[in-house]
């Protein structure tokens, strides 16, 4: 909330809303609120949250239903898209309007990254990343104006499965990438 991409906003979609986390702390501050999220579940509670709140909400479980918006932002959800760099670059190009602002949060690529998941969830079947390489986040901003990149460290309790698998903490830190640019 100390950075400017968190202002009040005409328009915002939250890109891999799940139920909501962000969706409903964004809505009260944006005169048009669009969640998407390919899973009908977790929309459907989002709908529930956002209605005993008295949130107005949009929801889509894919783009093509949606237009451009002023702000777009995803948390912890680009790993979980095969081709990220297509996406931001749908994004930007179909989704975000001239001097609007993306906002990424995800997962950066660090040698304990796997363990962010439950280790019976699988790469290319729960997820498709293990993280992005900083250089390649950078490089789907390339075109972007007013291009901003920071990480932050947080630390996340390890999944019980991993015990089995040898590792006996009982959490780990991992690092989180925050990458904004403004469509020119």
């Amino acid at each position: 909330r100390q950075r400017p991409w968190f202002r009040d906003v005409d328009s915002a979609l939250d890109l891999g809303a799940g139920t909501g986390l962000l969706t409903l702390e964004m809505a009260p501050h944006c005169r048009e609120m669009t969640a998407v999220d390919v899973s009908t579940g977790m929309l459907d509670i989002l709908r529930a949250k956002a209605e005993a709140q008295r949130l107005q909400v949009s929801t889509a479980t894919a783009l093509e239903h949606v237009g451009r918006f002023d702000l777009i932002f995803s948390l912890l959800a680009l790993h979980h898209i095969a081709d990220a760099g297509a996406m931001v670059e749908r994004l930007l190009a179909h989704h975000l309007r001239p001097g609007g602002r993306l906002l990424i949060v995800d997962l950066l690529r660090t040698a304990n990254v796997r363990r962010f998941h439950k280790a019976s969830e699988k790469l290319g079947e729960h997820y498709e990343h293990d993280g992005f390489p900083e250089e390649q986040v950078r490089s789907w901003f390339a075109a972007c104006g007013d291009f901003d990149y920071a990480e932050i460290k947080e630390r996340k309790r390890l999944a019980e499965d991993w015990r089995s698998h040898g590792f006996p903490a009982e959490e780990e830190e991992y690092v989180l990438f925050l990458a904004s640019g403004c469509a020119r």
